[in-house]
């Protein structure tokens, strides 16, 4: 036997189908909550920053520098964020010798960067991207 239905048929068909009321569910299912960009790593939780790669992506400038103290030296674990906001548990930070790479869009834009270690004065620069580019930031110390 053959059954023939019109689309308007087959439409009306599906929205009964998929109207039929609440799914079931689990008794020991619990409702998930998403994390947001503000939300630290669970305590324990190893977490690592993938610094990019030594081949810049097609279609982007690469920006590295480095963070320095007063006397030169390396800091690391300084925070580089870009725009607004403050740094996240994922933000980029400088490495052992105090340095840091980011790949931007291949667009003409200004980014304003932001340095920050507890203990140190914040750096804010403003950038111009017309290419990739590389420059040295200089924290202070706090009093």
């Amino acid at each position: 036997m053959r059954i023939r239905l019109s689309a308007l048929g087959l439409a009306t068909l599906l929205v009964a189908a998929c109207s039929s009321g609440p799914a079931a569910t689990s008794p020991t299912a619990s409702r998930v909550v998403e994390p947001t960009a503000a939300t630290p790593p669970a305590e324990g939780t190893p977490f690592h920053l993938n610094t990019p790669g030594p081949t810049v992506p097609e279609g982007h400038w690469r920006w590295s520098g480095s963070v320095i103290d007063q006397d030169g030296k390396a800091l690391s674990g300084v925070c580089v964020h870009i725009g607004p906001g403050d740094c996240r548990f994922n933000s980029i930070r400088t490495d052992d010798q105090g340095k840091w790479v980011i790949d931007f869009p291949q667009v003409d834009v200004q980014y304003d960067f932001h340095f920050v270690k507890d203990g140190f004065q914040t750096v804010d620069q403003s950038i111009h991207t017309t290419g990739p580019g590389d420059f040295q930031v200089r924290l202070i110390p706090t009093k």
